[in-house]
């Protein structure tokens, strides 16, 4: 293992929290011998909270993962995270820290700006070049306002509907995890709710580029009318064609569902609703869907569901427990 690589090995440690008090003392020993640039780790810090959030306490979790033994679902325990996944994650780091470092590093007339939804929440907010962007519930923005270089870079976690200003001279680049969005002008919504989530990506009008960071010979070409799933599992983009309908009707308090999987509909319910939905029987998170919906509840919507593909859902201390029915 190289120096680098240690360092590299430290720094995910620590972010991960599972750093011995040796271990930070060197890291800090490398700050000081300034082998690191504690600044960039600091830039570092707040985009790895981003993307691997701590997993909230929450008496549902405890409740029910001593009752149901189920950990199948992706980024449900963040500490039960191997080696091998947090090696995969450093490149991520390393790639997009790196790049946030570049532009904001001092100026003057630079400002990182951190754009911010609440649960329940939706705003829209227009950038220095004239992009318009509408985030979703529990979602943000990073962006480094003005624009420098010869890309106008932004970082999203959570779901937003981007309206691009068209500027051919400087591609306009969505960052999520594990995935690179590249436009010049046009209209799409992405949500990505995390690392080990699936990533949906729909075009309205114009074209885009995806490129997977863990698979950089994997590069695709959206046309409108089309929505991607990356998954995070493989690397891999896979390209449809369905009538997507009005743009991000989530803007106006619709949820649409067109074939998705109760997995999927489960974590848009979750963001809008403000609660925590546990699916314990893979078999009926694979349940499909496609359906809409305004103005009920969420517990209206729970019902509507189970009648129409058998399962069983019961309210418990902090959210929703999913069940197969007996």
């Amino acid at each position: 293992m190289t120096n680098k690589d240690k360092t590299y090995e430290l720094i995910v440690k620590r972010l991960t929290n599972e750093i011995s008090e040796e271990e930070n003392a060197l890291l800090d020993e490398q700050f000081a011998q300034k082998k690191f640039s504690k600044s960039k780790f600091e830039k570092l810090s707040v985009y790895w909270r981003m993307f691997f959030p701590k997993p909230v306490k929450h008496s549902i979790i405890e409740k029910t993962e001593k009752k149901l033994g189920f950990t199948y679902q992706a980024g449900a325990k963040t500490n039960s995270w191997n080696w091998l996944k947090i090696a995969a994650s450093i490149l991520l780091i390393v790639s997009v820290g790196y790049s946030l470092y570049t532009f904001v590093k001092p100026n003057d007339q630079l400002v990182l700006n951190e754009y911010c939804c609440e649960n329940g929440e939706q705003k829209e907010i227009v950038l220095s070049d004239g992009t318009s962007i509408w985030l979703n519930s529990a979602s943000r923005i990073i962006a480094s306002e003005p624009f420098l270089g010869n890309t106008r870079e932004v970082i999203l976690y959570g779901e937003a509907y981007f309206e691009v200003a068209h500027n051919p001279e400087k591609p306009f680049i969505v960052k999520t995890s594990n995935l690179q969005t590249k436009v010049l002008g046009t209209k799409f919504n992405i949500t990505s709710s995390g690392p080990h989530i699936p990533q949906e990506i729909s075009l309205y009008e114009g074209s885009v580029e995806l490129t997977a960071d863990n698979a950089s010979h994997n590069k695709v070409i959206m046309h409108p009318g089309e929505t991607a799933i990356f998954s995070p599992d493989n690397g891999e983009i896979a390209v449809t064609r369905k009538d997507l309908g009005k743009p991000a009707q989530w803007r106006d308090g619709i949820l649409h569902f067109d074939n998705e999987d109760l997995f999927s509909i489960t974590r848009k319910l979750e963001r809008k609703y403000n609660t925590k939905i546990f699916v314990t029987d893979p078999a009926v998170g694979k349940l499909r869907y496609t359906a809409e919906f305004q103005h009920e509840s969420v517990d209206s919507i729970m019902r509507i569901l189970c009648e129409a593909k058998e399962f069983h859902y019961e309210n418990a201390s902090g959210g929703i427990i999913i069940k197969a029915k007996n």
